[in-house]
């Protein structure tokens, strides 16, 4: 069986034409999209590319990942049998050690062996680990390109929130691999009721979803649907109504920053997830109420500075990067671009 063997060809490369080079393969299969990125031994990217992910039977799902594979492999002008290793990102409770995805609702995918399955395709050993998870390996990669760091923490803004944590250096679990969900910790008392149950949860007061109910309810006038990018659009043109929702969401995250820092102790907090594709609009309120809360202790205004806070480019895609890193057998200098291809 290929699950979880790493090959050692791979390791003994040595410099030669991409033709004859062993690849790595990082997957971020999302309930909407499936990502693909293709680099080499040497850390370049090769190609990357995206594709409606297809939902209705597992077997159609790996269909439409093979399918999607294959043409990232058509593009870099390589062949199926150079795949040395394959990373995959995929939502939901996922086994890593047995490639197994648990539960992953929106996939339609429950106790299925998504890793044997892969590697049966490609011939290859496949890595399989939590979106966000990996989506935190890939933003520590981002993070290092600056300034090498061994403590940071990933707090992802989508639909939904939650977080991953790298402390010296390496993932941590915690002890029933739960560690991170942060947007089912309570916010707001009393508050709307999250998908978990729970009254006030981060994930119902600040997250992508949270926002565009917010901006139903206090712009029912809206003759569109709204999307969390429409409220923050409309927050930048000046719209009080938006500029009210937003410094509302932004309150709740400085302090979920604030949480992750005070907790963990880390060197950086990088912030990622769709929501934040609104770049300055979504950074600049958070990055004012964290400037709140340190002039009202000494404390926070030694532990919350600015310069902790980052945002990923809206182009960089930190699920595909860190499933690539899953899948590496030894340490290597990724050239990673962010330049609206990843």
């Amino acid at each position: 069986m290929l699950f979880g063997y790493r090959s050692k060809r791979f390791e003994n490369m040595i410099d030669q034409p991409v033709s004859s080079q062993e690849i790595i393969v990082g997957l971020d299969i999302g309930g909407t999209k499936t990502a693909v990125l293709l680099i080499d031994r040497q850390g370049n990217q090769l190609s990357s590319i995206a594709s409606p992910t297809v939902i209705s039977t597992p077997e159609k799902l790996i269909r439409g990942v093979v399918s999607v594979v294959n043409e990232a492999l058509q593009i870099a002008q390589v062949e199926v049998g150079q795949i040395a290793g394959i990373g995959v990102a995929v939502p939901g409770l996922v086994d890593p050690m047995k490639g197994i995805v648990e539960l992953a609702v929106n996939l339609n995918l429950r106790s299925y062996p998504l890793g044997q399955a892969l590697s049966a395709e490609f011939a290859s050993p496949t890595y399989l680990e939590n979106d966000v998870r990996a989506a935190t390996i890939g933003a520590y990669q981002y993070a290092n390109r600056k300034e090498p760091i061994q403590h940071l923490a990933y707090l992802s803004i989508g639909t939904g929130i939650a977080a991953g944590v790298i402390l010296q250096g390496r993932l941590y679990r915690g002890a029933h691999g739960m560690a991170g969900e942060i947007g089912h910790v309570i916010f707001e008392p009393g508050g709307p009721v999250c998908g978990c149950d729970m009254p006030g949860c981060l994930e119902a007061v600040a997250s992508g979803s949270a926002i565009a109910r917010l901006g139903r309810e206090l712009i029912p006038e809206a003759s569109e649907p709204i999307t969390a990018e429409m409220v923050y659009r409309a927050a930048s043109e000046g719209h009080e109504k938006a500029i009210s929702i937003v410094r509302q969401v932004s309150h709740y995250l400085a302090r979920a920053i604030q949480l992750l820092i005070m907790t963990y102790d880390v060197e950086k907090v990088v912030l990622g997830g769709g929501v934040t594709r609104s770049g300055p609009t979504f950074l600049d309120p958070i990055l004012a109420e964290l400037a709140r809360l340190r002039s009202l202790s000494s404390l926070a205004a030694a532990m919350l500075e600015d310069e902790k806070v980052a945002l990923l480019p809206a182009d960089y895609n930190a699920g595909t990067w860190g499933a690539i890193t899953l899948a590496l057998p030894a340490p290597v200098t990724l050239s990673i671009r962010s330049d609206g291809s990843d």
